[in-house]
């Protein structure tokens, strides 16, 4: 360990550009006998939180596609007849509680992917209003666009955010692909997920 801090400009750029890194060691900084030293270094980073709240039809396959496309996928209802292992095999973590609370007390990051795919107007919203003035990565919220509309309005009305924060939200959510089943509109989100994770 105490070698490591000769090479901290060699560590910052394996960090920085996620990429391995294969360095020849000068002779005399390792003890060891041997004329020839290397050291490999790898960046190991925590798998991005992709976070849904809803466990309802689409949820359960952004679940799938999420846990494919190595998102740690946590999901939230407060139904547990959808909320279980059964219903969502897919999920790292399944969270039953009431939904705006259970986001509440997630810990969001600026590595938090946040889908929010619940049953009702009501549940978005609540969900939504916990994690809107977030760092986090993305977040996406289901409807049509007059709920949205009106949404926006509410929020801006009730002093819950400001048009810069409400702007930001993908609403509605998905890449316009013209969707109609249920598996095509998961396959719009996810694609607006890697996207983003890709810095578009």
């Amino acid at each position: 360990r105490e070698h490591l801090s000769l090479f901290k400009k060699e560590i910052k750029t394996a960090f920085f550009e996620s990429k391995p890194f294969f360095l020849k060691v000068k002779k005399g900084i390792f003890p060891e006998k041997a004329t020839e030293r290397f050291l490999f270094l790898e960046p190991i980073f925590p798998l991005p939180q992709l976070v849904i709240a809803g466990a309802g039809h689409i949820g359960q396959v952004v679940t799938h596609l999420g846990s494919l496309l190595n998102f740690e996928v946590t999901v939230i209802d407060d139904r547990p007849e959808f909320a279980n292992k059964e219903k969502l095999p897919d999920a790292d973590n399944i969270i039953v509680d009431e939904i705006g609370k259970a986001i509440q007390n997630f810990p969001i990051s600026s590595d938090t992917y946040l889908v929010i795919v619940t049953r009702g107007h009501k549940h978005d919203g609540a969900a939504l209003r916990q994690c809107i003035s977030s760092e986090a990565a993305y977040i996406g919220m289901i409807g049509s666009i007059r709920k949205i509309k009106l949404m926006r309005k509410k929020f801006l009305e009730e002093g819950w955010a400001t048009a810069p924060q409400f702007d930001r939200v993908c609403a509605p959510i998905g890449i316009a692909i013209q969707s109609k089943t249920v598996e095509e509109i998961a396959v719009s989100i996810v694609a607006e997920l890697i996207k983003v994770r890709a810095g578009g």
